[in-house]
């Protein structure tokens, strides 16, 4: 932006003395008061806003719009009350009659639209105006503008002084302005709608008050908040910033129709103004944050770890040194749970769902004021780079352990596991004891502040305890694991019916990449074997798969196939390299089995035999290598099986 886009009159309660309420942009269009003085100064988020008594106050501004064919109003203001008030119109114009108040705004051919505001509630409004030109009647030479008041030439209503008054169907009928006047714009044109977005962002973040759609784009064009992506969280969007081309430099704030006050963003300590406020932002910083609108009632998060605050908050950063301010977040609580501990101030770096306790940066309480606000100091945004953290109120603890994995077990180094332990809350020394998945301790020891590292931690599951001095203890549980490159995804899935009469096929190597597994190892509580990662099974039973990947590492997974027993009979391992082996036979009722072993030349080597049972495990070992054939008598029949010994 540059000179071309400034407005031709600028009012700015922030830049007026008690005498004129001065134009900033030069051309001398300064405000003359008008009733009863001296003024009386209020705050919008933090800012100036001037007060008018809705009597005989107002403003006369000697600006002649009534040559004009397009401008553009941008006024920001807050009314007493719900009645009906002049905001601005012209007052003397023969061509321009145009005004605003609190319901309506008269613009060419005397159209009407309504304007709709509360009482008590900041509002900024933006009118944009088209007249046709008329050249049978020349312009007022005495036209002007008047801002708390709307007047029309040759409307009784009028008075000398520029207020507005008396009775009628028009501007001449409406009170004059009661509440708060911050800032009037006036354009000699329709804005584009770039422009138009960027004047009412430095608004917004000026004054706290929401924009009701679109993004918000500072002066350079940098988007400081995403409507669509942000919509989940775009209650109550507030910021701080600096913007040197409005003279911008706001550096705490409140959302303006945020009743209670509960969230203060403040560059440091919030003071009474911003003014006051002695810190400082560098130019084009900003940040930017909205709520997702949810009730202040507490839920716990998906780790159980946390009781949370369902209400929570998005925040946008933005600029080269936004991540370097030290803000400090004023909480009111009177509306919160109640809470024996208090509050603690959660950060989620990058906005993560579900916010995973051991990820989250904790913030406690610095100081309190009175019985409701709660201080958190040198708060810092946005540390991992994305221009995004999530945040919320989550309920103290007496102590929590959290856990940060450094390192995790590979499968050529399987104790290169370690995790830092440090604790939130409490009170210093703790002392921590790491169990594994037997209830051994494996590791134990103590820190003060800084925390402590845990190092050979294979794969596996492990407890954790962490005791601090008082007594108070936190219980987690931790997971090691291979990375994910070395991971290998069996995934057999759910159990199975078995068809009448059929089979199952299941394929181990389905989701392994091609030469990532270098042996499968199947077996069934039926006594089925196999080492192919393809298998056809036609018996009931659970079937286990333990895959060795290349780089060394076991990976486990099993399938329950259900259905009616019928007859299986295995022999197992087949080729057998150190002579032994197993018969194994299942039958769907108990009877009585027989097994033949019988060497090429049809001798018989060895014979076991069963009665009335229904499932057999016969082992047996062959000394002389070589091929064998095992025929299996059952009430079924006889089965053939070949035996290969190295």
């Amino acid at each position: 932006m540059d000179s071309t886009d400034l407005p031709v009159l600028w009012l700015r309660a922030d830049k007026t003395p008690d005498s004129a309420w001065k134009d900033v942009t030069g051309h001398g269009y300064d405000g003359t008061f008008f009733g009863v003085g001296p003024r009386q100064h209020v705050l919008l988020n933090y800012n100036p806003a001037i007060w008018f008594n809705g009597a005989d106050d107002s403003v006369r501004i000697p600006y002649n719009l009534d040559s004009l064919t397009e401008m553009t109003y941008i006024a920001v203001f807050v009314p007493a009350d719900t009645s009906e008030a002049a905001v601005w119109g012209t007052s003397g114009a023969f061509l321009r009659n145009t005004w605003m108040t609190t319901h309506r705004v008269n613009g060419p051919d005397s159209t009407a639209d309504t304007v709709i505001t509360s009482g008590k509630i900041a509002v900024m409004s933006t009118v944009l105006q088209s007249w046709m030109r008329n050249d049978s009647l020349l312009p007022s030479p005495t036209a002007c503008l008047l801002f708390g008041a709307a007047g029309q030439a040759g409307v009784s209503g009028v008075t000398s002084s520029g207020g507005a008054g008396g009775t009628g169907g028009g501007a001449s009928s409406v009170l004059p302005f009661k509440g708060a006047l911050a800032e009037l714009l006036v354009f000699d044109r329709s804005l584009d709608v770039l422009t138009q977005v960027q004047y009412e962002t430095y608004l917004a973040i000026k004054y706290g008050i929401p924009l009701t759609q679109g993004n918000y784009v500072s002066a350079g064009q940098t988007v400081l908040w995403k409507a669509d992506k942000n919509k989940n969280y775009a209650w109550r969007v507030t910021g701080l910033g600096r913007e040197d081309y409005f003279s911008l430099h706001q550096k705490q704030a409140v959302s303006a129709i945020d009743a209670d006050s509960l969230l203060v963003v403040s560059n440091g300590d919030p003071q009474s103004s911003n003014a006051a406020n002695a810190d400082t932002l560098a130019n084009g910083n900003y940040l930017v944050w909205g709520d997702n609108n949810k009730a202040l009632t507490l839920a716990a998060t998906p780790d159980s770890q946390l009781q949370l605050m369902n209400r929570s908050w998005l925040m946008n950063v933005s600029g080269a040194g936004a991540h370097t301010m030290a803000t400090t977040i004023r909480v009111s609580k009177k509306n919160l749970p109640s809470s024996p501990n208090g509050y603690w101030l959660v950060v989620n770096p990058g906005g993560y769902p579900g916010y995973p306790v051991d990820s989250l940066i904790y913030h406690l309480p610095d100081s309190t004021s009175g019985d409701t606000l709660v201080y958190y100091r040198r708060v810092r945004w946005d540390p991992d780079g994305s221009g995004k953290d999530l945040f919320g109120l989550a309920q103290a603890r007496d102590l929590l352990l959290k856990l940060r994995v450094l390192d995790s077990p590979t499968c050529a180094n399987p104790m290169l596991g370690k995790v830092m332990l440090s604790a939130v809350g409490g009170q210093s020394p703790y002392f921590y004891r790491v169990m594994n998945s037997a209830g051994q301790v494996i590791s134990s020891g103590s820190f003060v502040d800084s925390g402590a590292s845990v190092t050979n931690l294979s794969m596996g599951k492990y407890s954790l305890l962490l005791t601090d001095v008082q007594g108070h203890q936190s219980l987690r549980t931790l997971t090691m694991v291979v990375p994910q490159s070395q991971y290998l995804n069996i995934g057999l899935g759910g159990d199975q019916v078995l068809p009448a009469g059929g089979q199952l096929y299941f394929d181990a190597s389905r989701y392994v990449a091609a030469g990532a597994a270098e042996a499968y190892q199947w077996t069934g509580d039926n006594g089925f074997h196999a080492t192919t990662p393809v298998i056809a099974v036609s018996e009931p039973g659970k079937y286990s798969v333990v895959v060795t990947s290349t780089a060394g590492c076991v990976f486990h997974d099993s399938v329950d196939v259900l259905g009616n027993a019928g007859q299986y009979v295995a022999v197992y391992p087949s080729p057998s390299v150190d002579g032994n082996f197993t018969i194994s036979i299942s039958l769907p009722k108990a009877g009585e089995v027989s097994a033949g072993i019988y060497d090429v030349n049809g001798n018989r080597v060895q014979e076991m035999a069963g009665h009335q049972n229904t499932e057999y495990r016969f082992t047996g070992h062959i000394a002389t290598p070589g091929v064998y054939m095992i025929n299996v008598k059952t009430p079924k029949g006889v089965e053939s099986h070949k035996l290969l010994i190295l």
